[in-house]
């Protein structure tokens, strides 16, 4: 074979492995873009359907639809669904930030953060605190919703349509996401029965005239009350320093000051002290500051570091004790300024309803609905009755709308000053009706008549709320609530 055959030969050969090398790098190029083409797919695919899930989650959670459709708490016949709890756990938490107001961050609450994120000094989030409010009141709420069904009591249609007028005007906004007008009204009829069966019950636990005397017998200092002069020596536990008061120079100035007894001349020292510590002072600021020493409408305490003990065990008028507290670096010199006596003064019960700018969007637009109300009222049938359904209907007032508006046993003083005026009003006559405007907006209010004596309602109170203590434990233990916590975990928080 000749040269040039042979280098013929070679470079066919070197076209052919080329040719072959080139196909299979096509052959290769094409499956990685295949390759590729199928992995932007799969990608393509999975986010599309974590966008979907996402948003579909999202839809479910924003309609209520995936709480509603689950059971949150259960008891012997009565269910209550995730979207309903959701209620309940915001209205703890509505009715916590509402009291503090402000003041939440001082206990380390942020309101714009998660409440499952945050947690309390004893490990505790935030959340579950709430949460395990929200339980607390379901339990009694379920409760006596079953035991009030077991004895036949129901709403009435008037109530049932008080509610849902209720219902209608509350914003769903603040009691979490998914929450709708239905489950506030589902939430609502289930406290309106819990709170008027336990409003009968505590009207059958009421005692006779001769009970309230005989409760009175048994613990008279528990409904007593007495006057008392105060004064405090505080000690340091530094032992260096100028003006140091160590304890035993407290013990010593307090001893002093107890062995002026009689008011008169308890009263002469405590000029002196006083001046003493406040050498600018006038006779009037001094005058002043004594009374400021005298506290009236005490009661028994039992948690007063023997205090009322010796106050309510046999001491005269004029006799003083000096008393080391617990705890603080201080003792106090009390004289008795009268024995103890049972208040008998007056009191009122009356209904109202109470409309609030802030509901209503202006002081002008609350008045004009205050005038409406009691024109409604008095275009009907004008009894106590129809009044209390307004107050469930429309009543801003929390404390009492579920219980027609009523307040028993009001004390003057208790109330804000035009309420208590009005109230207190020697004129006043059972079935009078008005409006008054308090610093919380307008009252319709309704003049029931007179209540107990004071004296009469503490015992009245005292004997009630053991009834029903006793009561209530036996319901929630015939009636026990179930809690599904995959549910409530669910709650957004």
């Amino acid at each position: 074979m000749s040269k040039s055959q042979r280098t013929r030969e070679a470079n066919a050969e070197k076209k052919k492995l080329r040719a072959e090398r080139e196909a299979h790098a096509e052959k290769q190029g094409k499956i990685r873009k295949i390759t590729a083409i199928v992995t932007s797919s799969v990608i393509g695919v999975f986010v599309a359907v974590v966008i979907i899930a996402t948003a579909a989650y999202s839809i479910r959670m924003n309609s209520g639809g995936y709480l509603r459709n689950r059971t949150a708490a259960s008891s012997a016949d009565i269910d209550v669904n995730g979207a309903v709890m959701n209620y309940y756990f915001n209205d703890v938490y509505n009715t916590f930030v509402d009291y503090y107001g402000s003041y939440v961050s001082y206990y380390g609450l942020d309101t714009s953060t998660s409440l499952k994120s945050q947690t309390m000094s004893g490990g505790e989030t935030w959340f579950d605190y709430f949460m395990s409010g929200a339980k607390s009141n379901v339990e009694g709420i379920l409760a006596l919703n079953e035991a009030a069904n077991a004895d036949g009591v129901t709403l009435s249609d008037d109530e049932v349509n008080a509610i849902s007028t209720r219902s209608d005007r509350t914003d769903t906004g603040l009691y979490g996401r998914g929450v709708k007008r239905n489950d506030i009204f589902d939430a609502k009829k289930l406290e309106a029965l819990a709170y008027k069966y336990q409003f009968m019950k505590q009207e059958e636990f009421t005692p006779t005239s001769d009970e309230i005397d005989a409760g009175y017998k048994a613990s008279p200092e528990k409904y007593q009350s007495i006057s008392y002069y105060s004064y405090d020596f505080t000690w340091s536990n530094e032992t260096d320093g100028e003006g140091i008061v160590t304890k035993e120079d407290a013990k010593a100035s307090a001893d002093k000051l107890a062995e002026a007894t009689g008011i008169n001349r308890f009263r002469t020292e405590l000029k002196l002290l006083l001046k003493e510590a406040s050498h600018d002072a006038t006779d009037d600021d001094i005058s002043t500051s004594l009374e400021n020493r005298l506290t009236s409408g005490a009661y028994y305490s039992s948690s007063d570091d023997g205090f009322s003990e010796w106050a309510f065990g046999g001491a005269a008028v004029g006799d003083t004790v000096v008393i080391e507290h617990e705890g603080s670096s201080k003792y106090t010199v009390y004289m008795l300024a009268s024995e103890p006596v049972r208040d008998e003064s007056r009191t009122v019960n009356v209904r109202h309803i109470l409309l609030t700018s802030d509901e209503w969007g202006s002081a002008e637009k609350a008045k004009a609905q205050a005038e409406k109300l009691l024109e409604q009222w008095k275009s009907g049938d004008m009894t106590e009755e129809s009044f209390a359904l307004l107050a469930l209907a429309y009543s801003a007032d929390a404390g009492s709308y579920y219980n027609g508006g009523l307040y028993e046993n009001v004390t003057e003083g208790r109330m804000v000053a035009a309420f208590n005026d009005w109230c207190f009003d020697e004129s006043r006559q059972p079935g009078d009706t008005d409006i008054v405007e308090t610093s919380y907006g307008y009252h319709v209010m309704y003049f029931i008549g007179d209540g107990l004596d004071q004296w009469q309602s503490l015992v009245a109170d005292s004997v009630i709320s053991e009834k029903f203590t006793e009561f209530n434990s036996q319901i929630k233990e015939k009636y026990p609530v179930a809690f599904d916590d995959t549910v409530l975990e669910d709650i957004p928080g």
